[in-house]
C-alpha cells in the first residue's frame, strides 16, 4: 500500500471536507492571525501590561528554583548538570504558554 494511492482508503465527502479544513493552511492566514494577536497585544492596558510583566518575572524566578531543585536532588554524576540545566528553560516555557510579556517596545 502506497501513502499516495487514492483507492485504498474510502472517505465520505463530509471526511473529505474535514480532511480539507485540517489540512495545512496557507501564509497569508498565518500572517493574519499573528498580525490580529500583535494588535491585541499592542492594545493591553498598561495596568494589565504590569501584571503580566510582573507575573513573567515570578515565571523566571521559578526556572531558577527549579535549576537549584533538581541540582539538589539529582545524584552527583556527570549527566546530572545537564538535567539541572534544563530546569532553567521551565519559566521560559512558563511565561510562553501562559501569553506572559516581560517588556514591551515603546513606539
Amino acid at each position: 500500500m502506497t501513502p499516495n494511492s487514492q483507492s485504498d482508503i474510502q472517505l465520505t465527502e463530509a471526511e473529505k471536507q474535514e480532511a480539507q479544513q485540517r489540512s495545512s493552511t496557507t501564509v497569508h492566514v498565518v500572517h493574519e492571525a499573528v498580525r490580529r494577536e500583535g494588535k491585541h497585544e499592542l492594545n493591553r492596558t498598561s495596568t494589565a501590561l504590569a501584571w503580566s510583566g510582573l507575573t513573567a518575572g515570578l515565571s523566571m524566578g521559578f526556572s531558577l528554583m527549579l535549576e537549584g531543585v533538581l541540582r539538589a536532588r539529582l545524584p552527583d554524576a556527570p549527566w546530572s548538570e545537564i538535567i539541572s540545566k534544563s530546569g532553567y528553560s521551565a519559566g521560559f516555557v512558563i511565561v510562553i504558554l501562559g501569553r506572559q510579556q516581560l517588556f514591551r517596545r515603546i513606539p
